[in-house]
């Protein structure tokens, strides 16, 4: 289930005189709506139309895109018309050449088992009379877009036992829309949500090898490397790198996100159960300020001395500060640009001629007056549908 601090999403904010209308996705039900009051209530960039939402979201019928709320946030009215939702190009499968190589899945044939966070889900398919587990990923709004496939991208040419394995590329049923990608389900959760096991020294090497493949071999930077992107395979025993969607070439990365500090703080947050070195902005985190320190309270199991881990660790550091440097470019795969979208009809010119754009995002309201195939995301909240998660974490 997605959690309450996840599930409701800003997407813009507009304010004229003293009426503030806030653009809210509820990750949940992948369903838009506009959030409307005065600004004395809803402050721009304070995020109040969220708890506003939160407050109404479980009374609301579905067919309800507006509301509106007096000075106190009581509810004055609701609107079933005004359906703010924009919807994003997704390409052609046939005009994804570089995505021809990956086997597909038509979305209808994944089943819904969980909602694991905004544009995440757990699923299942069958394949040769056999249920399998995968990770859904995709976005249903522009500004995601992009990340989803350079992720797609990246993540179909990683061929390493510590990375999450790629599945199917996930296409529409209609015309075949590029909609996202399916990577291998592992269970047991991740190293953040599961903390009963018993870390072990193999997961550290482990981790510090494939941080220098993708750094040194690749020259991708991950950016995010933290107990929450780490999982182990029960089958295999191996850690398990996940979440690119911050990866970028190693030219394009801010000095202080590199993955060198992330393996400093992830692995002392795995020991010590201690986060509040990463508290704080990226900028203003030292990674010094943990490898210093005297003694880290063990809080976790290991199956070794925490001397020896520090050890490895603190090695690893020097090798990769002082010795074998991180190429200038990236060696990796390469990401084609998405296939733009075919020009839309805007209007006619004075003369009759037709005028067409390209770029712009169009609403769903205007699409399907144009009798445009348009891919419908929502879905019941998950406490009324039927989806569930049946696996629990090993103690």
């Amino acid at each position: 289930m997605i959690s309450p601090e996840d599930r409701f999403w800003i997407v813009a904010e507009a304010v004229r005189g003293n009426a503030h209308r806030g653009y809210v996705i509820d990750w949940d039900q992948r369903r838009w709506y506009m959030v409307c009051g005065p600004k004395s209530l809803m402050p721009p960039e304070e995020e109040k139309e969220i708890g506003i939402l939160q407050h109404y979201i479980d009374r609301l019928p579905e067919n309800v895109h507006t509301i509106n709320v007096d000075n106190d946030g009581a509810l004055l009215s609701t609107n079933t018309e005004d359906d703010p939702t924009l919807i994003p190009y997704y390409p052609r499968y046939s005009d994804t050449p570089s995505l021809h190589e990956c086997p597909t899945i038509r979305i209808s044939q994944l089943t819904e088992l969980d909602r694991l966070g905004p544009g995440v889900d757990l699923m299942s398919y069958v394949e040769d009379a056999a249920s399998r587990k995968v990770v859904f990923k995709y976005s249903i709004i522009v500004q995601w877009m992009q990340q989803i496939w350079k992720e797609m991208h990246l993540v179909k040419s990683f061929r390493h036992p510590n990375l999450v394995p790629f599945d199917h590329v996930v296409v529409e049923d209609t015309d075949s829309r590029v909609l996202g990608f399916t990577t291998t389900y592992i269970p047991g959760g991740t190293l953040d949500q599961n903390r009963h096991r018993i870390f072990r020294f193999g997961w550290l090497q482990q981790l510090t090898s494939v941080i220098d493949y993708l750094n040194l071999d690749l020259g991708i930077v991950h950016q995010d490397v933290a107990p929450r992107n780490l999982l182990i395979d029960p089958t295999t025993d191996k850690l398990q790198l996940f979440d690119f969607d911050r990866s970028a070439p190693i030219g394009q990365v801010v000095s202080s996100r590199n993955d060198v500090t992330g393996v400093v703080f992830t692995l002392y947050e795995i020991i010590t159960e201690d986060t509040h070195f990463r508290d704080i902005p990226f900028t203003e985190q030292d990674p010094h300020q943990v490898l210093s320190l005297e003694k880290w309270p063990v809080r976790c199991k290991l199956d070794r001395d925490v001397a020896q881990f520090r050890a490895h660790l603190n090695d690893w550091v020097k090798r990769r500060t002082g010795g074998r440097h991180v190429p200038d470019q990236a060696k990796g795969p390469s990401t084609p640009n998405m296939p733009p979208p075919s020009p839309m009809l805007e209007c006619h010119s004075g003369t009759g001629e037709p005028i067409y754009v390209t770029g712009l995002p169009r609403t769903r309201s205007e699409a399907l007056k144009q009798k445009k195939n348009v891919i419908i995301w929502e879905r019941p909240p998950q406490q009324q549908s039927d989806c569930r998660c049946e696996d629990a974490f090993e103690t």
